[in-house]
């Protein structure tokens, strides 16, 4: 058993006593912030990072996934809302470029710095919002099955934000677990790798993207054997001479998937994918067309997670919910994105939903076992690892955020029912089917 030290019992500072606090601003969190507050609802949102955006901005994605669905030669928003309004952003100002054509699918291409100060932009704009970056959650207080306020780790001590409902977006189920309710966490056959993407500058981008996919796919089954993926992507980011490499399985030091919940896990996680970025940007510079005169640039700021811990909820959404394109009397968002697994060897694996088929995600999946106050959104909803593989990503994520940020605006205020989560965000230009 490992040593053990007792803590000294600590008061913390209330520094916010809100409506809805959201804990985690990444897509989901976002969502479930702007959602909630453009109901009327009072909004305190923390954030670990020193900026809003997750995956979207810290891991460097450059491509939104999980956007459209099919629709024979063209592609419709299946997730609409705040997803689609976030788009629709980007492109508007010139960041971004899409629907690009992928898997039967569509991506967005992106550009992750117009990405980091239009989040700024939202989350100042809507004044019912109180933001707190630098703030890592660190405990809850509990009474009974409700949160009464989540603690945050701060230069000056613990401080406290007290609220009516709680949504938990912090892609770890941090409150689910402190708050003592029911989780799950996939053993190492079932949970994703990360990623560490990184930006390489002084690129041919031209000469790069008529080259293609297939070329570098060509390059590393001839001369990257070395490599951690056999495949992967170099993604322009619109701007002259700029790309980012999305070609990195960063695995434990036993081989395994992280736990990026385990800070020695995480440690060592950061210092290999910025290993595996250099290893895979001088093979570019070696190997690929339009690479002769490129550089490395930089890496993503963290690792991209795909998968740690998930609550149980009241419903457990499944990988054959997903591909049978299951529909639910309580569903609150929808999504089409394919099942996209990073588990095995160095090859990614995509199990394609039927061509034009989306799926629900039922309001149940977003609530926790145990907690009356307390909705879940993100990579930590209510499902089992083969739905995962096509709900974690970055759209999908935004609209259960908006359903989250919806119910726990709605509960705040006592009527948090089925009927009215739907009816409100219907209004709010969600796609439900």
């Amino acid at each position: 058993m490992p040593d053990r030290l007792a803590v000294p019992v600590r008061e913390a500072e209330v520094v916010a006593d809100v409506d809805v606090c959201v804990a985690g601003g990444g897509p989901a969190g976002l969502g479930a912030a702007l959602a909630a507050a453009r109901l009327g609802a009072r909004v305190c949102l923390l954030e670990r990072h020193a900026f809003l955006g997750g995956n979207f901005t810290a891991a460097s994605v450059g491509t939104v996934c999980g956007l459209y669905v099919s629709e024979g030669d063209s592609f419709s928003y299946v997730t609409r809302g705040i997803a689609e309004e976030v788009a629709e952003a980007l492109k508007a100002q010139g960041s971004a470029f899409g629907p690009m054509p992928f898997k039967g699918t569509a991506v967005l291409l992106y550009v992750p710095w117009a990405a980091k100060r239009l989040f700024d932009h939202l989350a100042t704009d809507e004044e019912r919002i109180t933001l707190f970056l630098h703030a890592l959650v660190a405990d809850v207080v509990r009474d009974g099955d409700r949160l009464e306020a989540v603690v945050v780790a701060t230069k000056r001590g613990p401080q406290a934000v007290r609220a009516r409902t709680f949504v938990d977006a912090t892609g770890d189920a941090d409150l689910v677990v402190h708050a003592g309710a029911p989780w799950t966490i996939g053993d190492a056959g079932q949970r994703q790798y990360a990623s560490m993407q990184f930006v390489m500058q002084h690129v041919d981008v031209g000469a790069a993207m008529a080259a293609g996919l297939d070329t570098l796919g060509k390059l590393i089954a001839d001369h990257g054997g070395h490599l951690s993926r056999d495949s992967g992507a170099v993604l322009p980011t619109l701007r002259p001479g700029e790309v980012i490499g999305a070609m990195t399985r960063v695995r434990a030091a036993d081989g395994g998937p992280l736990d990026v919940t385990d800070l020695a896990q995480a440690t060592y996680g950061e210092l290999e994918g910025r290993r595996l970025a250099e290893e895979a940007a001088a093979f570019l510079i070696e190997h690929m067309p339009g690479f002769d005169d490129a550089f490395l640039a930089d890496t993503a700021p963290t690792l991209g997670v795909r998968e740690t811990r998930r609550a149980v909820g009241e419903y457990v959404l499944t990988g054959d919910d997903v591909s049978g394109l299951a529909r639910f009397d309580d569903a609150v968002a929808a999504g089409a994105w394919p099942r996209e697994y990073h588990v095995t060897g160095r090859s990614t694996e995509y199990v394609s939903l039927p061509e034009g088929g989306w799926y629900q995600v039922p309001l149940r999946s977003l609530r926790p076992r145990g907690l009356a106050n307390v909705w879940v959104a993100g990579r930590c909803i209510s499902a089992d690892h083969d739905a995962l593989a096509s709900t974690r990503v970055m759209a999908p994520s935004m609209a259960l955020g908006q359903a989250a940020g919806t119910a726990a605006a709605l509960g705040a205020r006592g009527d948090g029912s089925v009927a009215s989560v739907q009816a409100s965000l219907k209004e709010q230009g969600a796609f439900l089917g």
